[in-house]
C-alpha cells in the first residue's frame, strides 16, 4: 500500500468522525432549542441566538412535536 492509499483511508476515517460529531451537535442543539422554547423563549429570539432563521426553528420544533408547555 502506498502513502497515497493511506491518505485515502485516513481522510475517509476523518470524515466519518466529523459526521458523527455533527450528528451529536445537532442532537444537542435540538435539545437546547426545545428547552428554550418550552421555557417561554420566542422562536424569533432562539433563531437570533443560534444564527438560524425562524422558519428553521419552527420546523425543528414541529419535527420534534414540541409545544410551548411540556406535558
Amino acid at each position: 500500500m502506498t502513502s497515497e492509499d493511506n491518505a485515502l483511508e485516513t481522510a475517509a476515517a476523518a470524515l466519518r468522525e466529523a459526521q458523527a460529531a455533527v450528528h451529536v451537535a445537532r442532537q444537542q442543539l435540538t435539545a437546547a432549542v426545545v428547552a428554550a422554547y418550552q421555557a417561554g423563549e420566542p422562536a424569533a429570539r432562539i433563531a437570533e441566538r443560534t444564527g438560524t432563521s425562524v422558519i428553521e426553528i419552527r420546523n425543528l420544533l414541529a419535527a420534534t412535536g414540541t409545544s410551548r408547555f411540556p406535558r
